[in-house]
C-alpha cells in the first residue's frame, strides 16, 4: 500500500510539472489553483526569492522538484551587450542553487532589449533532462545532475532573431526555430551583415525537432517560420500552428499561417494572408485557429485552412472604462487605429475567449470566437503603493541584482505596453495571468460573463515600481507560481 501511494505521489508530481514556457499542454493553459493575489514589493505571498546573476528573459521551467532558468553571464560593472548565458538549476522547495552551466553564443546582443536578447528562449525539460537554448546560436542538454549530454551550435541570421519563438516539447523532442546551416559567416548576425544576402531560402528560419535523448535532428518543418511568431501545439497535440511575417521584413514567405504535422513537420495547409504580422501566439482549439490580421480578428477552420469569420477589433466594440472615478460600460465604440501590430504575443485562447493586451491604450481585450463580440477593460498601467497610475508608468532603473546597468536602449525602461515583444499570459484554472514588462500582473476570471471591473481579481506585482523589469511568462507547479525578473527568481504561494 505504501509503495502504491508513493507511485501515485510521483505520478501526480510529474503531471504538475511545467516543462516548457507554454506549460504541460503546450498552450499556456493548465488546470489547478494558483495564488490570485500577491505582492513581491510588500513580500506578500512570497515563499522564497533568490538573486540571479544577471538580466534574462526566458521563463522558469519546473520539473520533478527542480527549477531551471537562464540568465546572461555576470558582469563586473555596467554593461550594454553580452553573448554568454548561464543555465541554472535550483531546488523548488527552498530556492537553493544546485548547479550552473555556461552556454556560449555565436553572436553578441544588446542586454534586456524589449524585443530580444540571447536568453529569450526558455529551457525545456522532459522530466529527466534539461535543455538550455542560447538564442545567439547554441543549445546544450544536461541530466538533472548537470552532466552535459549533447550540444548544438549555429550562427543566427540577422539581428532580429526574435525572442518570441519559445522552444516546444513534444513526443520526446525539443523543437526550436533556427536556420538550416550551422556554419554561416558570423557577420550575418548583424542587420548590416545580413542585408546584402537578400531573402534567399538558404537564410530562412524553420522549425527543427531534436531528440531530447541523443540530440539528433528528427525533422525540419516543411513550411518556413518567422522568428517573430510563437508556434504552439494544437489541442490534440498532433499539430503545430506556425506563421510568417512581421517587422523588419522577415524573408520567409508567403506571409500568413501554416498548420504542420507535429510528428514530422510536414505541411497540412498554408494560408497566405496579405498584411499578416506574426507577432502573436499560434492559438487554436480542436476546431479553429484565431489570429489578428491588421485591425481585424479572424478565425480559421483547422480542417480546411480557410478563413471562417472576420470582425473588426476597433469598430462597434464594448469598452469598460473609468469615468469620474467609476467604471462604466459603453457599447458601439470606435478605437483609433495604429500603424503597429495590434498586439504583441499577449494573445491566448481560453474557452471561447481570445484574450490580448491592446497596442495603444492600457486595455485588456477579448473576442468571443463564437459570437464575434469584442470587449475591452481599461486598467491602470501601474499601481504604486496602492495608488493607480492610469497614464504613465515610472521608468525602470534597469539594474540587475548587483546594481549594475544591463541595457543600452532607453526604450527598455518603458511600460511594456505597445511596441514590445511582451511575455505571454497563462491560465491556471479559472484565472488568467497577464504580466507586463514593469512587473505588473493582471489577474482576471477569464470566463467572466462580462469583461468589466468585476472580472479583474487583482493587480499584483513582481517587485517595487521602477525597480522591477521582466519579459518572462509566469510558470505554475504544485499550487505555486514561479517568476523571474532582471534581479531575481521568485516562488509565490497562497497564504493558506
Amino acid at each position: 500500500m505504501k509503495f502504491l501511494l508513493l507511485l501515485l505521489l510521483i505520478g501526480s508530481a510529474r503531471c504538475d510539472d511545467w516543462g516548457q514556457a507554454s506549460g504541460p499542454n503546450g498552450n499556456f493553459i493548465t488546470e489547478g489553483k494558483a495564488p490570485a493575489s500577491f505582492s513581491v514589493a510588500r513580500d506578500e505571498g512570497v515563499l522564497w526569492r533568490v538573486p540571479l546573476p544577471n538580466t534574462g528573459q526566458g521563463s522558469v521551467v519546473v520539473s520533478k522538484g527542480r527549477v531551471f532558468v537562464a540568465s546572461h553571464a555576470p558582469t563586473d560593472g555596467d554593461a550594454e551587450t553580452g553573448s554568454l548565458i548561464i543555465g541554472q538549476c535550483f531546488d523548488a522547495e527552498t530556492g537553493k542553487e544546485l548547479w550552473r552551466r555556461e552556454l556560449p553564443g555565436t553572436r553578441t546582443t544588446d542586454l534586456s532589449s524589449l524585443f530580444s536578447d540571447n536568453t529569450a528562449a526558455s529551457p525545456v525539460s522532459d522530466g529527466e533532462r534539461i535543455c538550455f537554448i542560447n538564442v545567439g546560436g547554441s543549445m546544450k542538454c544536461f541530466d538533472f545532475d548537470g552532466k552535459e549530454l549533447w550540444s548544438r551550435t549555429w550562427v543566427p541570421f540577422g539581428r532580429h532573431h526574435s525572442r518570441q519563438h519559445e522552444p516546444i516539447l513534444h513526443d520526446g523532442k525539443v523543437i526550436v526555430v533556427r536556420v538550416k546551416p550551422s556554419d554561416l559567416d558570423p557577420k550575418v548576425t548583424t542587420k548590416a551583415g545580413a542585408k546584402p544576402l537578400g531573402r534567399d531560402r538558404a537564410y530562412w528560419t524553420w522549425l527543427h525537432a531534436y531528440d531530447m535523448k541523443t540530440g539528433e535532428l528528427a525533422w525540419t518543418g516543411e513550411s518556413g517560420t518567422s522568428i517573430h511568431t510563437t508556434s504552439l501545439l494544437g489541442k490534440s497535440t498532433k499539430t503545430i500552428l506556425t506563421a510568417r511575417g512581421g517587422g523588419h521584413q522577415p524573408p520567409e514567405e508567403p506571409y500568413g499561417v501554416s498548420l504542420l504535422n507535429a510528428a514530422d513537420g510536414g505541411t497540412i495547409w498554408d494560408l497566405p494572408m496579405k498584411g499578416y504580422v506574426s507577432h502573436q501566439n499560434g492559438v487554436s482549439n480542436s476546431d479553429l485557429a484565431a489570429q489578428f490580421v491588421g485591425n481585424n480578428h479572424v478565425t480559421i477552420g483547422l480542417k480546411t485552412g480557410k478563413i471562417r469569420d472576420k470582425v473588426s477589433v476597433l469598430e462597434g466594440v464594448q469598452i469598460c472604462r473609468q469615468v469620474d472615478g467609476k467604471y462604466q460600460i459603453e457599447s458601439g465604440q470606435k478605437l483609433k487605429a495604429s500603424k503597429k501590430p495590434f498586439t504583441y504575443q499577449t494573445n491566448l485562447l481560453a474557452g471561447d475567449y481570445h484574450y490580448f493586451r491592446s497596442f495603444s491604450g492600457f486595455r485588456i481585450g477579448r473576442v468571443n470566437v463564437k459570437t464575434g463580440k469584442v470587449e475591452y477593460l481599461e486598467v491602470p498601467v501601474q499601481v504604486v503603493q496602492g495608488k493607480a497610475n492610469w497614464t504613465k508608468a515610472l521608468p525602470n532603473d534597469m539594474r540587475n541584482a548587483k546594481g549594475f546597468l544591463a541595457t543600452n536602449d532607453k526604450r527598455n525602461a518603458g511600460s511594456g505596453w505597445g511596441h514590445c515583444s511582451a511575455a505571454s499570459p497563462i491560465v491556471v484554472g479559472e484565472h488568467l495571468y497577464l504580466p507586463t514588462m514593469i512587473g505588473m500582473v493582471y489577474v482576471l476570471k477569464w470566463n467572466a460573463p462580462i469583461l468589466d471591473e468585476k472580472a479583474l481579481v487583482s493587480i499584483s506585482d513582481l517587485g517595487p515600481a521602477g525597480k522591477t523589469w521582466s519579459l518572462s511568462s509566469l510558470s505554475f507547479s504544485n499550487g505555486r507560481i514561479y517568476a523571474r525578473t532582471m534581479k531575481e527568481l521568485i516562488c509565490l504561494d497562497s497564504p493558506d
